[in-house]
């Protein structure tokens, strides 16, 4: 299985979106999957690397988009890329029907902020013919710039959601819901 990791965040690989992004595509290369990681802000600065980031979609069996909470939703040089994606995708055959997964942490203590950020990209999937595979959202989520293990439990159960969570994409299922209730505590 082709896996693709975009990563959303304008801190790139200094964000708590980057660790949680990485760890999963470290649990999916456990699984077996073939995982391709990359930051979403500096490709879609020019017009190749935006069609880079079309062209690894658009070969992808998993996309998993990993990102923080802007006021509610995605950042925009993410949004854009959506939009971008969905374009593609209506106007060329598709490969296969890729699946769609995200990871979204916010800084408010409460995950279920990420709700209307994971509606839309549940909304893009749906819109773009691609399966959604689910959400895991994450409250706190300025906390993992520290790292995982200088959190309570050194981050125990992260680090547990997204085993769970990434084996099970590995092997062609969703998000388990056991992973994302844990992640969201």
């Amino acid at each position: 299985m082709k896996a693709l990791l975009l990563v959303g965040s304008p801190k790139g690989r200094n964000s708590s979106s980057f660790l949680l992004g990485a760890k999963l595509a470290e649990g999916l290369r456990r699984a077996g999957a073939t995982v391709r990681e990359e930051l979403v802000q500096p490709h879609m600065r020019s017009e190749e690397g935006t069609r880079r980031l079309l062209e690894a979609v658009g070969a992808s069996d998993l996309v998993v988009i990993s990102f923080p909470l802007y006021v509610d939703s995605l950042p925009s040089p993410l949004t854009r890329l959506l939009e971008l994606v969905a374009g593609h995708r209506s106007g060329t055959p598709a490969r296969g029907i890729p699946r769609v997964a995200v990871a979204v942490q916010g800084g408010f203590p409460d995950s279920r902020q990420c709700d209307t950020a994971v509606g839309i990209c549940r909304h893009f999937a749906d819109r773009t013919g691609m399966r959604w595979a689910g959400a895991l959202a994450m409250g706190m989520g300025g906390s993992l710039e520290r790292g995982f293990r200088k959190l309570p439990g050194g981050g125990r159960n992260i680090l547990r959601a997204l085993d769970m969570a990434s084996e099970s994409l590995a092997n062609g299922g969703d998000v388990p819901g056991e992973a994302a209730e844990l992640l969201a505590t």
